[in-house]
């Protein structure tokens, strides 16, 4: 075999699944395991965090690569990037690529000032940014050297949902959903994100529709890696370092 396998549809009540279980596994991790390791083990937050990441976006990683060897696929680098649409930035897709990270960021952006604005006119409470199991105190000393332990985390996050969500899934929505796959899996996406919480989520809406919707319009996931990694790896960095609040 010199070719990816035809491509099945995937119905509604698949994406379901194949979204729900992750997201439920998500959701026990961030409320049972990272608070015990906090709390009864004595485990630096960071490291709690760093360790129920590995747990969860390693195995979707792995899940990616088990689902595309069972549509048939043999195992072949080429053939595996191209089942995920996992290609070269063209000169379009590098617009695609800073279009819409400058996109996210505005509307990110916007949607902090309207918060800001609200909680001062009127008295609402201000959005929390960061969840409860991903909260510490900046890094300090050697505890610095704990971001070697982040980074390869940060790559199976990135790299594993965005091979999974997009990679995997979206190609087998659009063949059930058509010119709608990218909302059906902007909105799976967000339920993956229920463990974070109501206030981060709303944050969240701008990547978690411009992504899918712009790897849905190039059919190439790179765009999706990239700007997803663009805008959560350096933040993260920051904020650990207490360069950003």
């Amino acid at each position: 075999m010199n070719k990816v396998a035809e491509l099945k549809t995937m119905k509604v009540r698949q994406s379901i699944f194949m979204f729900g279980i992750p997201s439920a596994y998500f959701i026990l991790i961030t409320n049972k395991l990272i608070p015990y390791l906090t709390q009864e083990t004595g485990m630096h937050a960071a490291l709690s965090w760093f360790l129920g990441g590995y747990l969860v976006f390693v195995p979707l990683f792995l899940l990616t690569l088990i689902l595309y060897r069972r549509e048939g696929n043999e195992w072949s680098i080429p053939l595996l990037l191209q089942r995920l649409r996992i290609k070269r930035l063209s000169k379009n897709d590098w617009k695609w690529a800073i279009a819409s990270a400058f996109v996210i960021l505005a509307l990110t952006g916007m949607i902090l000032f309207l918060s800001g604005i609200l909680t001062e006119k009127f008295g609402l409470p201000a959005l929390e940014t960061i969840p409860s199991f991903m909260e510490f105190q900046a890094l300090q000393g050697y505890e610095r050297f704990y971001l070697l332990i982040w980074l390869p985390m940060f790559f199976f996050n990135i790299v594993g949902e965005e091979m999974l969500w997009r990679g995997y899934i979206l190609p087998r929505q659009e063949l059930e959903h058509g010119k709608y796959a990218w909302v059906v899996n902007s909105g799976l996406w967000l339920l993956f994100h229920a463990c974070f919480g109501r206030d981060l989520i709303l944050i969240l809406l701008p990547i978690l529709v411009v992504v899918p919707y712009v790897a849905y319009k190039t059919k190439n996931t790179s765009i999706g890696i990239f700007t997803h990694a663009l805008l959560n790896g350096p933040m993260f960095v920051f904020v650990s370092l207490g360069l950003m609040q």
